[in-house]
Parts: C-alpha cells; sequence; structure tokens
C-alpha cells in the first residue's frame, strides 16, 4: 500500500492544494499590497475590530499585538500560502513516517 493512500495524507494534501489556489486568486484579484487587515475590512466592515475584541477577551493580551497584529499587517495572500505549506510539510512528514516503517510479514 503506498503511504501516500492514507486519508489524513490525502485530506492535508487537498487542503494545501486548496490553500495555494486560495492564495493565487487572491494575488490576482486584489490589488497588489493589499494586507489582510484591509481584505477583512472590505469584506466586513467591522471585523477587525469584532476579532480585536475576542483576541482581548478569550486570549492574553499580548496574542493581539505580538501575533494578530502582524499577520493583519502582511499581504492577503500570505497567510494562505502559509497554511499550505504547513498542511503539505504534515503530509510529507506523515507518508515518510509510513514509508520507513517496516512492513510486517505474516507467516
Amino acid at each position: 500500500m503506498s503511504p501516500f493512500a492514507s486519508p489524513s495524507v490525502r485530506i492535508l494534501s487537498v487542503l494545501a492544494a486548496s490553500f495555494l489556489v486560495l492564495a493565487f486568486a487572491l494575488a490576482v484579484t486584489l490589488p497588489p499590497m493589499a494586507t489582510l487587515s484591509q481584505v477583512i475590512g472590505r469584506w466586513r466592515p467591522g471585523g477587525v475590530a469584532g476579532m480585536e475584541a475576542f483576541v482581548l477577551a478569550n486570549l492574553p493580551d499580548w496574542m493581539w499585538g505580538s501575533v494578530a497584529m502582524p499577520v493583519l499587517a502582511r499581504p492577503c495572500w500570505l497567510l494562505p500560502v502559509d497554511l499550505a505549506i504547513v498542511c503539505g510539510g504534515i503530509a510529507i512528514t506523515i507518508a515518510l513516517r509510513r514509508a520507513r516503517a517496516p512492513e510486517r510479514k505474516r507467516g
């Protein structure tokens, strides 16, 4: 059985491909340097403020300034590319581990 035939590898591969398609669509259809906060603000006017309220209410205060704000200040296509790289890396890691695992012989 191929290590790439496992359901987890297939799901992660499809997610990685979907995130790459999304990143390409965002890069092609929106202005070149549109930030993620601008895109969220375009789709939902109070979206960034709602995210800020949610993060500050449920997570430590440093998460908004140190994690969320830098992500929102980057180009909008960068987050889907990052997620695609992570999903693809996990899929490859799982597949390589399964390929290295010795098959047990029955007998």
